[in-house]
């Protein structure tokens, strides 16, 4: 394994009546949804990709999709790909 990966979470506000559709083109663009509670109209996204601009542009590409009122990341990590497979040492 070599590179980083970069693994960012995104809150996407959009109509109630897309998030259907919306939930395939997510899955469909390699991206993991976080099932929550609450407001149906608002989803929780993960992202992980090889690079800060893979990151941006799959960003792009949801708020490109029908129905979408904003995307907003709200965290971003990137570690060397090689260490996410090292155990963690335990405190």
């Amino acid at each position: 394994m070599s590179g980083e990966s970069h693994i960012s979470s995104v809150i996407v506000h959009a109509r109630p009546d897309t998030v259907a559709d919306l939930s395939r083109h997510l899955l469909a663009l390699s991206c993991e949804i976080v099932p929550t509670q609450g407001d149906a109209s608002r989803l929780i996204v993960l992202i992980e990709r090889s690079s800060t601009r893979a990151v941006a542009e799959a960003l792009d590409a949801i708020n490109a999709l029908p129905g979408v009122y904003s995307a907003l990341p709200v965290y971003h990590h990137a570690e060397q790909t090689a260490a996410l497979a090292e155990p963690m040492p335990c405190p």
